[in-house]
């Protein structure tokens, strides 16, 4: 936890959430994020079974997360649209989807790509992210920690980059756009 309140992505493992009607062990919250900062929803990996949706709001109270949901608002993550998560990016360094069972395999490769743990280039330097820093509500993503090269931290906020352009899949049709530019050439 950040001193301000917020959450960091790395410390969103090994917590409870606390439901208007139950209490939850989750092993990783993910907070899908859109182009807009937002968060309109996270996954969790509970300590077993497939991962499952739960839309905010949230509250953070010292290890766990308070909601006035009930625990019965947990859907599969295939209620979630292929296209919307074409829209949406997450941060797992961990890639914890990569040990998922129980769920569709276009949802996985999809998951997969909206994952920004891959090192990107911008400014003509390679940087990796280190972590996401969320607000205390997790309903929006405040600031990026990246490093550029081995020791320069960078940190991205609001309108400095395009979210979706970290995307592995979104790298990779740049690239073939270049490749087929310089072909024609």
């Amino acid at each position: 936890m950040r001193p301000e309140g917020g959450a960091r992505q790395r410390g969103l493992v090994d917590r409870r959430i606390v439901f208007s009607d139950a209490e939850r062990d989750v092993s990783y919250v993910f907070p899908f994020v859109d182009r807009r900062w937002r968060v309109p929803f996270v996954v969790v990996a509970l300590s077993a079974g497939a991962p499952l949706v739960l839309d905010g709001p949230f509250r953070v109270d010292q290890f766990r997360f308070r909601t006035a949901l009930r625990a019965n608002d947990l859907r599969r993550i295939e209620s979630i649209p292929l296209e919307d998560l074409g829209q949406l990016v997450h941060y797992d360094p961990w890639w914890v989807f990569r040990r998922v069972t129980g769920v569709a395999r276009a949802w996985i490769e999809a998951v997969f790509a909206t994952n920004i743990a891959a090192p990107f280039r911008r400014g003509g330097r390679k940087h990796k992210v280190r972590d996401l820093i969320f607000s205390a509500e997790l309903d929006r993503l405040e600031e990026i920690e990246a490093r550029a090269g081995l020791f320069r931290a960078v940190t991205f906020h609001p309108g400095d980059v395009e979210l979706l352009t970290l995307r592995p899949a979104s790298r990779e049709q740049s690239n073939l756009r270049t490749l087929r530019t310089a072909k024609a050439l």
